[in-house]
């Protein structure tokens, strides 16, 4: 299998569109599309900036099997890979939503964190807040 990761600002770009009318057509069953679905680009919300909703439509109409999911629930990663993987004669879209940032207190739903990278302070603190929410996932 070929797996892509595409942002949901990405999907805004001709070719990404181009390459989906081809895999479609050609019956591509080995690509799998995963687009990180956090509304947010590096210009600010997506429904702003040039919205691409409704993104799974879109994929179906490219005669792409579209999968929706969590992105922070590990079961329904796993399951919609699954899925993915038995999936013949078309290309498969995994569509997750996200929290961009998720987890890091100051950096949760923050446009402003898109290519930016912390500083030793904010690392640390950064660091802490995925500490706690390793530990509660453990716990699970």
């Amino acid at each position: 299998r070929v797996y892509t990761l595409l942002g949901d600002g990405e999907i805004a770009e001709g070719q990404v569109w181009e390459a989906a009318m081809f895999a479609g057509h050609k019956k591509l069953d080995n690509l799998v599309v995963i687009v990180d679905n956090n509304n947010l680009q590096i210009d600010g919300p997506i429904t702003e900036v040039c919205n691409p909703y409704p993104i799974d439509e879109k994929f179906k109409a490219f005669n792409f099997h579209v999968i929706n999911c969590s992105a922070h629930d590990f079961g329904e990663l796993k399951a919609a890979f699954d899925e993915a993987k038995k999936t013949k004669g078309m290309p498969t879209a995994i569509i997750t939503k996200s929290v961009k940032g998720k987890g890091v207190s100051f950096m949760e739903n923050n446009v402003s964190w898109h290519g930016v990278a912390p500083n030793d302070e904010q690392y640390a603190i950064a660091m802490q807040d995925l500490e706690k929410v390793g530990e509660a996932l453990c716990q699970k």
